[in-house]
């Protein structure tokens, strides 16, 4: 009778198939859930960087969208402006050829005859600012301009007669005319006036005094008189004359 114990296949003794097939499915469901794990927090630090990314970014928007709606309804401030002196005011206008030794038009005219030479657009304007621009524009009944004389002011009197030459030469066309008086392009005031044709009379306004029966023998408003001419009496100043255009 031997007493060696009987050897057993070694495949009998090993782990039963079931508990092997249990423990692989455990493994692999544990490598699921890591692998589950690891997206879930990789998602999760995503989602964190995306929201601070678009938290960042609604800022920015913001930030933008505030800075367009400043430069499209509040525009910069700009330099300002040098302040404009107020407008003169105009007293008088009057069509004459020449002045009186007191400086004022010798004669307001309602026609005037072409070929006379030069006529002048007379105005009296108070408030007078050194610098300012005051200019006459002629034109036909058509619209049309014939002449733009313009003075600038210098230092001198606020209140004073300006003398705004208008050229007649024979070739002008008889009719309606107009004046219209600016002043740094600021409207001041008009006057009508005709022009007749060559060798007719110049007529006076109805209410003027009677038709001189010799020229002023002052000068040109702004020439110097010749020895033979009066200068304007009691301390009155010439009228300040336009150049000729």
């Amino acid at each position: 009778m031997s007493i060696k114990t009987p050897s057993v296949p070694i495949d009998h003794l090993g782990i039963p198939p079931r508990t092997r097939r249990a423990a692989r499915s455990g493994l692999a469901t544990l490598a699921i859930c890591v692998i589950l794990a690891g997206c879930s927090s990789g998602a999760a630090r995503d989602a964190v960087r995306d929201e601070a990314r678009d938290a960042g970014l609604e800022d920015q928007l913001a930030a933008q969208q505030a800075t367009r709606i400043v430069e499209k309804y509040f525009p910069p401030t700009g330099t300002p402006a040098p302040t404009q002196p107020p407008a003169p005011a105009l007293g008088q206008i009057a069509l004459t050829f020449g002045f009186r030794p007191d400086g004022t038009p010798d004669g307001s005219y309602a026609s005037v005859p072409a070929g006379a030479g030069t006529v002048y657009v007379a105005t009296r304007l108070t408030g007078l600012s050194v610098g300012q621009k005051v200019r006459a524009i002629i034109t036909d009944a058509w619209g049309n301009e014939v002449g733009t004389p313009e003075v600038v002011i210098d230092p001198g009197a606020a209140d004073r007669w300006l003398a705004l030459p208008v050229a007649l030469p024979p070739e002008i066309a008889s009719g309606e005319y107009g004046v219209f008086v600016f002043a740094n392009d600021r409207p001041l005031g008009s006057l009508a006036f005709g022009v007749t044709g060559v060798g007719t009379s110049a007529q006076l306004l109805p209410d003027a005094p009677a038709n001189p029966q010799v020229r002023s023998t002052l000068p040109p408003p702004g020439a110097a008189p010749t020895a033979d001419q009066p200068t304007p009496a009691n301390g009155q100043a010439a009228p300040t004359v336009a150049p000729s255009g």
